[in-house]
This record gives structure tokens, C-alpha cells and sequence, in this order.
């Protein structure tokens, strides 16, 4: 089951679908009509959250400013997707710099947290751009989910940027079809390694959203990308994509010692975000991903600072709000200890910092499966150095933790630890921001557009060498994150070596039995990694996504 606060719920799903005429204000163009669809996602003691949605029915618009009264005293808290006044009773939620132009029938989406007393129930009647849109509640089909996510670091070289996101030309794909499944599952875990790579297939990362965050707050929109819809992650799964990883930061949601208490808000928005992925039938993974950056504000877990008892307290009580408020969900979801953690300095693992990662990869566990239920029986996945490929499998210091509290139901002939790498090689085809190094494989054209290391020979070896270390004693790889940026503007050939090197790198590690999440942080154009918009959803790398498919 759920967290005990999730025990308590009372989970609403009301949604009220309104239409009507719309005026204009003084920012906005001609429109005439409108539709709103108010969800509640989900209700507990006295908080909740909600999903509104704005549909233009009229002449395109340029701006919007949505306006509605509570019925019952309730209170915004935390708004995400545009900005927001509270007077009394009445809201008014103007667009967010990158959602106010609407075309005919197109959409605006926000969600917000807020607090209510006694009876919570859906506001009847809003406004548009100051005229009042009117019509009759509807039915959903099932319980609506919103979201948010995050970012990637080289694991051999300096971290990148963040990037915001641009609005490319959409290529044409298959229109995606939801496939919603039942969150809850009271079952163990019985899937074993080899199920387990098969299921996973090819993943995608919800990159530079939930691990996003300024000066330390997390905050989904904060380099750039919108809030992450569904129709997106529709769209991922009819382009093939098996398993989404969503990078999550906690860094100044996390209260002081000694409960460490995480912003419930902020936990519930990390599960609705599970949720819309996992419902649609997608292994996800989750992880802790910018608390270990020193290049991070408000980050904590670092292996070499000098209060490691209290690090390592913290540690397990926020993994272990997490796991709680997750341990519902069946065999689909995985927990990945940590992201990127080392020194900072990309030289050779050093000492204390190497130990101390192993004790946070054996808290982790630990921590996990104490809370119980599908927890005790899940996969887990722990990186070593930096999840670096030469220091995790070499003899440099990784530890596999040990798995003691795991449920008995597990045969002891299985494990249920996977090891996690990223893939970035070389470098200065992969990531770095010049146009000197653009192409890649035999069948680069210019051998002065590739580098002189880190072909496909390369490439072959370090997977080689993960599934000698660890695949063979029943540990599963998962190369969490891999990827080329876009470097057309110097070489107009270069989405072509990008797929090459796509198509080669998750040939390979499904020879040696791994599975791979291509890195995507929502930035097309100059530098980006992404593969898709989106704001619209659509496909914008599509000669890669057919080469991850082997298509």
C-alpha cells in the first residue's frame, strides 16, 4: 500500500468542463470561446492537488488570465504553469512566459497545491480574459495525473548548462495511444534480471525538469521546459521507448534535523509524475539526482565534506519518505540511489569520498527495504564513481552493497541490484560545445571532424567489460544515460553520426545485455540533446529515435 498519508486519502477526481464565449484583455487577441477541465489528482487530510487545463476554441489568443472562487475557503500553496494571485476566495492565474499564445483549439495546462478545511469541492464557474465561460461537469475516464522532471553531467569532463528549450519543426510519427494500468499492486517483485532487461527494452530520461531548480529550490520550469503532459509521454511510448528515468532533486525541500522532512507538495509532485509514466504502462526509474552536484545550490550529499554522520542521517531519512510514499507500485518502478557522485574532480577516485559512496549505495537498500511491501522484493540500482565505467567495474574501491532485508520471497538464486553507468564517449563528440568534433564511426567523411578515440572498438570493450564484472553474477547494467548534442549548425551531417552513434551504442549494450536512456533535456537546436518538443509533443529527432530502435 501507500504511505500512511497516502492511507488517509480520500482521493477526489472531480472535474468540471466549461464552455462559453471569450473576451479579449489588452494583451491578448480575438478569441470566442473556451473550455476549462478543473481535475483534483489526488486528496489528503487537509491538502490536495489539481490539474486545470484551458482549451481555446476561438481565434488564436496571445495571452490569457484565468479566473475562478473557491467554494469552501481553500488555498493556494504552490502553483506550477503560470503565476498566481489568491484574494479571499478568488484566484487569478495569468500564463507563464512560454504557455500564453493559443491557436485555435489549442491548450494551456497548470497545476497547483493548496489547503482546504472540511469539504473540498471544485470551483463551478471561471472567467477567460474576463468573460465567463459556463457548462456542465463531466465524467473522467480515469483519475488525471499532471507532472514535472530533469538534467545530464559527463562522467569524464565538466558538466554542461542547462539549456531552455526551443520549438522546432515536429517530424510526423504514429499517433500515441494511452495505455493507462492499475498504480497499485500489493504483489511481490517476482520478475527476474533477464525479464527485467526485456522489459526495460530502450529508456528515454525526463531530463532538466524535476532535478531543475534555482538557487537550490526545485522548481519543474525552471530551465526552460514546460510542465511535462501527458500527451508527451504518449508520445515516448509510441516512438518505442520502453522505461522513462525521471532525475528528481530535493535540495531545499528537504526540512531541518531531525526529521528532514521533505515538502509534502513536493513528494506528491514527484509521485504524480511517477504516476503519468507509470500508468501509462512504462517501467520509470527515479533517482536523487542534483543533491550530490558541488556545483548545485543547496546541495548535501557529498562524499568529502566532514559531517558525514549527519549527511548520511539525512540520506536515509528522505529515501526513506520516498520509498514510503512509493511503495505501492508494483515491479514497473525502480530507485536509483544517487546520480553523479564523486569529488568533482575528474581524475582517479580518491579516498574517504569512494567509501562513503558505497555506505550511502548500502543506506540506500537498506533504507528501502525496511519500509516493506513491494520495497522489499523492488530492483534497486547503485552506481559506483561518478558512474564512471572504468571506476565502477575496476579496482578502484565499488561495493556492491549487500541485500540482507530483502523479502524472502525473492529465490536466492536472483538478485535484485542493478548497476548503473552513463555513456558520453568521447567527449568531444558527444558533449563538448564547439564544432571541431562532429562526426563519428566508419563512416565518418572528414577524418579531422573525428576524434581520434572512442570508436566503436571502444565502445564494444567498456560494455564488454561491465558484463564481465557484473552481468555475469547476476547484476543487471543499465547505462542510465547516453547521448550526442546537436552540432548541425557546424557540420550538416551531423545528425547522421549522432544515430550512428545511438544505433551502436544500444546494439552493444543489448549484446552484452544492458539496458539504455538516451539523455534528453528538452533542448533542440545548437548544443541539445532532445528528441522531442515538449510543449507540442511532437517528434523532432526522428532519424535518431529509429536508430535507437534499430529501425
Amino acid at each position: 500500500m501507500f504511505s500512511l498519508r497516502k492511507a488517509l486519502t480520500v482521493v477526489a477526481a472531480a472535474v468540471v468542463a466549461v464552455t462559453g464565449s471569450v473576451a479579449v484583455s489588452e494583451q491578448a487577441s480575438a478569441a470566442a470561446g473556451c473550455r476549462v477541465d478543473y481535475a483534483i489528482t489526488n486528496q489528503w487530510q487537509s491538502g490536495f492537488g489539481a490539474d486545470v487545463k484551458v482549451t481555446n476554441l476561438g481565434d488564436a489568443v496571445t495571452g490569457w488570465d484565468l479566473r475562478f472562487s473557491f467554494g469552501a475557503g481553500q488555498t493556494v500553496t504552490q502553483l506550477w504553469g503560470g503565476s498566481m494571485t489568491q484574494s479571499g476566495t478568488a484566484v487569478t492565474v495569468r500564463n507563464a512566459a512560454w504557455n500564453g499564445a493559443l491557436a485555435t483549439n489549442g491548450t494551456a495546462s497548470f497545476g497547483f497545491n493548496g489547503t482546504f478545511a472540511g469539504t473540498n469541492p471544485a470551483p463551478t464557474a471561471f472567467t477567460l480574459n474576463g468573460v465567463t465561460c459556463t457548462g456542465a461537469p463531466v465524467t473522467p475516464t480515469s483519475s488525471p495525473t499532471s507532472t514535472p522532471s530533469q538534467s545530464p553531467r559527463p562522467t569524464t569532463t565538466p558538466s554542461q548548462s542547462p539549456r531552455p528549450s526551443t520549438t522546432p519543426s515536429p517530424t510526423a510519427t504514429r499517433t500515441p495511444t494511452p495505455t493507462p494500468t492499475p498504480t497499485s499492486s500489493t504483489a511481490p517483485v517476482t520478475v527476474d534480471a533477464a525479464r527485467l532487461v526485456a522489459g526495460m527494452g530502450k529508456g528515454w530520461n525526463l531530463g532538466n525538469q524535476l532535478e531543475a531548480n534555482v538557487n537550490g529550490m526545485p522548481d519543474e520550469t525552471a530551465w526552460g521546459n514546460p510542465v511535462v503532459t501527458g500527451a508527451l509521454l504518449d508520445r515516448v511510448k509510441a516512438a518505442g521507448f520502453s522505461t522513462v528515468r525521471i532525475p528528481v532533486s530535493y535540495l531545499s525541500k528537504v526540512g531541518p534535523a531531525p526529521g528532514y522532512a521533505v515538502d509534502p507538495a513536493w513528494l506528491d509532485r514527484v509521485e504524480e509524475v511517477v504516476k503519468l509514466a507509470y500508468d501509462r504502462g512504462l517501467y520509470v526509474v527515479i533517482n536523487m539526482h542534483g543533491d550530490g552536484y558541488k556545483s548545485v545550490g543547496g546541495a548535501w550529499l557529498i562524499c568529502d565534506a566532514s559531517s558525514q554522520t549527519a549527511i548520511k542521517d539525512k540520506y536515509q531519512k528522505v529515501w526513506q519518505q520516498v520509498a514510503s510514499e512509493l511503495q505501492g507500485y508494483g515491479g514497473r518502478l525502480v530507485f536509483e540511489s544517487m546520480n553523479e557522485n564523486f569529488d568533482g574532480q575528474y581524475g582517479a577516485p580518491t579516498q574517504p569520498c569512494y567509501s562513503n559512496i558505497n555506505a550511502y549505495n548500502q543506506i540506500f537498500v537498506d533504507t528501502v527495504r525496511r519500509t516493506g511491501g513491494n520495497n522489499a522484493s523492488r530492483w534497486l540500482l547503485v552506481p559506483g564513481w561518478n558512474t564512471n565505467i572504468d571506476y565502477t567495474a575496476g579496482s578502484y574501491g565499488f561495493v556492491v552493497p549487500t541485500d540482507q532485508y530483502r523479502s524472502a520471497a525473492v529465490p536466492s538464486s536472483e538478485r535484485r541490484i542493478m548497476i548503473s553507468v552513463h555513456y558520453y564517449d568521447p567527449w568531444d563528440f558527444a558533449g563538448t560545445e564547439s564544432g571541431a568534433t562532429t562526426q563519428w564511426g566508419p563512416n565518418a567523411t572528414d577524418p579531422a571532424k573525428k576524434s581520434t578515440w572512442g570508436q566503436q572498438d571502444f565502445m564494444d570493450a567498456q560494455l564488454k567489460k561491465m558484463h564481465d564484472t557484473f552481468a555475469t553474477k547476476g547484476y543487471p547494467v543499465f547505462v542510465g544515460e547516453y547521448g550526442s548534442i546537436d552540432k548541425t549548425a557546424f557540420d550538416a551531417s551531423n545528425n547522421r553520426y549522432r544515430a550512428d552513434y545511438a544505433r551502436t551504442l544500444v546494439a552493444t549494450a543489448a549484446k552484452y545485455g544492458a539496458v539504455t536512456a538516451y539523455w534528453d533535456n528538452g533542448h533542440n537546436g545548437q548544443y541539445g540533446f532532445a528528441l522531442f518538443d515538449r510543449r507540442s509533443a511532437t517528434v523532432t529527432q526522428q532519424g535518431i529515435i529509429d536508430a535507437i530502435m534499430g529501425r
